[in-house]
């Protein structure tokens, strides 16, 4: 129950607003007054780790159950934290829709406040009736919000790939929920001593395989860039980020917390390695995409992946050493917050320019950092961290990753000549997309203008980049002021699933991001001010051109770039090639659609078809089929 009457106060203020706006949303005439509601839900989502730090025992339980249990909710410190920042991240994402000019309808606004409200109940949920609703609910909503009138199989197989992602679960927290005997879920810790060891296994390896679809772990990635490219790319902001916060956490607490991580060292590197095939795979295919939107789904996809393998490490290294299990688990954790703030700001920046140039493909783009200076600079901020480039907040965390691979060396003579192999993936990862992020940059600012609509862009509509220039602020800030941040998440883990908050025990050296950012900062501003006063008076002539006239034409193209990368990886990539008006153009098809997607959608349709024979609409059919069904029942119950 609620403990004072300051805390019912919070609770209402934080979901009554959301639930109204989603029920407004069926209004037509309600216009933005559900987008309003959803905003006020942010706000005060913004400061639930603030009210935790006030009034730790926040719970409450509906007075109002079911067949099935109660309904409640309740906030712990890692939960509060990450609720405090998915809501940063969606009231961001929500201003700027509000700004975009895309037409949004009361609907979509209404949408907006129920996804709210789903992902926020999944994070704070205290029975498991609540939970399996709310994340059933976020599947759901984001499916009707990916409407864009476009691509409707996009959806339609993002709906089927993450319902088989949340039937895999439904059946682990239901054999939890029976096992343990309760349906709380503060009830469960430790449940994986009365599991045994197989089935902990088993449930383990489910889970990870229940969030991995919603997360684009291979093979199950394969509605991701289409759905990216297709569905309105504010729907597609929130998917990323705050639904995959929520699937991070509630992973991270069935694993370490309800089943325990002890005597799960197999999956985790079971895990581990389909991680690793993941990130790698998504870091290949955002170098060879041409659409802004696609090369951010696969940088989620890699991105997401290392979460996991950090998830995944920390069962390895939980019999051989607590301080990295610490540090790798925070290491995933930091992460996953750390992505929903610098891709939000990606893809709000990629909605930007193809809002003002109307152009989709980075071929038809370029030269925007002239007309548009701001734009240009928050997206930088945006690739730094994607990019891991020291001090935004994507390097932190990636940081810590390292520091985790590198102390294995003193524990175990096994991980010894496997966790090398991982340090060479994550180089090879981060050489990879860190060209990708610089190739996403360069197509769109740099250069010649690609198009008219390049070289005659819109105005910025008002109001919308101060939502940009708040993340690109978050991004700096998160990577500058890393330690406190890095001290909540800990505290928060450890009190979630028992691991040692001695994290800093694990690294292999010591880092002082603050100072590290005011160096690199400061050093950045001397350079630039030594230039432009040293600098003398300009003069501007044209640009040789080999004794032709230089047009965008005469510029380096995306397949030209990605060149390289595809001839080393051909036969991976299953490309084909044409010249088609002149140009030289590269198509690629995914292999996991081709070889296991396609053939699996043929057979199914063969089979359905095959079954629709015994619907002959003869009435008499029907009853013979009601008869025999009868008497194998019939047979049945007299054998047994």
């Amino acid at each position: 129950m609620v403990g004072t009457g300051i805390d019912a106060v919070y609770l209402i203020l934080l979901f009554v607003p959301a639930i109204a706006g989603m029920l407004l949303g069926l209004v037509k005439a309600s216009g933005r007054i559900p987008v309003a509601l959803c905003a006020v839900s942010c706000v005060i989502g913004m400061l639930c780790y603030p009210y935790h730090v006030y009034s730790p025992d926040l719970a409450y339980e509906i007075p109002v159950g079911s067949y099935l249990g109660s309904y409640a909710v309740s906030f712990d410190q890692l939960g509060s934290f990450f609720i405090s920042i998915s809501s940063t991240v969606f009231l961001m994402i929500v201003i700027h829709m509000s700004h975009s000019g895309h037409g949004y309808t009361p609907g979509y606004s209404g949408m907006c406040s129920a996804l709210f409200l789903s992902v926020t109940l999944c994070m704070c949920a205290e029975t498991a009736i609540l939970l399996l609703m709310a994340w059933e609910a976020v599947s759901m909503v984001t499916f009707l919000m990916a409407r864009a009138g476009m691509d409707e199989g996009a959806r339609w197989r993002f709906l089927a790939v993450t319902h088989i992602g949340g039937l895999v679960l439904m059946a682990v927290y239901g054999y939890m929920w029976v096992v343990s005997g309760s349906g709380h879920l503060g009830d469960w810790d430790g449940l994986g001593t009365v599991l045994g060891q197989g089935t902990s296994m088993a449930l383990a390896l489910l889970l990870f395989i229940g969030f991995g679809t919603k997360l684009g772990t291979v093979p199950f990635h394969a509605w991701m860039p289409d759905m990216y490219a297709a569905s309105p790319t504010h729907t597609t902001a929130l998917l990323t980020t705050v639904c995959s916060n929520a699937a991070v956490l509630m992973l991270f607490r069935a694993v370490y917390s309800y089943i325990g991580a002890d005597g799960l060292t197999d999956i985790g590197m079971v895990v581990c390695l389909l991680s690793a095939v993941t990130a790698l795979w998504g870091a290949m295919e955002s170098m060879v995409q041409t659409e802004p939107k696609r090369i951010l789904a696969y940088s989620s996809m890699e991105n997401m992946a290392l979460v996991t393998m950090c998830l995944s490490m920390g069962l390895i290294f939980w019999n051989s050493s607590s301080s990295l299990t610490a540090l790798v688990t925070l290491a995933g954790l930091l992460h996953a917050l750390n992505h929903s703030v610098f891709k939000s700001l990606m893809l709000l920046a990629v909605d930007s320019v193809e809002d003002v140039t109307g152009e989709r493909k980075i071929d038809r783009m370029g030269g925007l950092a002239r007309v548009l200076p701001a734009l240009s600079a928050v997206a930088l901020v945006g690739v730094a961290s994607l990019a891991a480039i020291p001090p935004m907040n994507g390097f932190i965390s990636e940081w810590l990753m390292l520091q985790s691979l590198i102390g294995t060396n003193a524990i175990s003579s096994d991980l010894r000549v496997a966790m090398p192999l991982l340090i060479a993936m994550m180089g090879v990862c981060g050489m990879i997309v860190a060209t990708s992020y610089a190739r996403l940059f360069g197509f769109m600012f740099l250069g010649r203008p690609r198009s008219q609509g390049a070289a005659d862009p819109r105005p910025l509509r008002k109001g919308s980049i101060s939502p940009m220039v708040i993340l690109a602020l978050l991004c700096i800030g998160m990577g500058m002021l890393s330690y406190p941040i890095m001290n909540v998440v800990s505290e928060g883990a450890c009190l979630t699933a028992g691991i040692d908050a001695s994290y800093r025990d694990g690294m292999s050296g010591s880092l002082e991001p603050l100072t590290l950012g005011i160096m690199i900062l400061g050093t950045v501003a001397v350079v630039y001010a030594a230039s432009r006063l040293l600098s003398r008076r300009e003069e501007e002539t044209d640009t040789w051109g080999c004794g032709g006239t230089l047009d965008e034409r005469m510029q380096y193209s995306s397949e030209g770039f990605s060149q390289p990368i595809v001839r080393v990886f051909h036969p991976f990539y299953g490309d084909t090639s044409s010249i088609e008006n002149g140009r030289y153009l590269t198509r690629f098809q995914e292999p996991f659609v081709k070889y296991i997607y396609n053939p699996l959608g043929t057979a199914i349709y063969r089979v359905s078809r095959q079954i629709t024979r015994v619907q002959t609409g003869n009435i008499q059919s029907y009853l013979g089929y009601i008869l025999v069904t009868l008497v194998v029942a019939l047979m049945a119950v007299r054998l047994i």
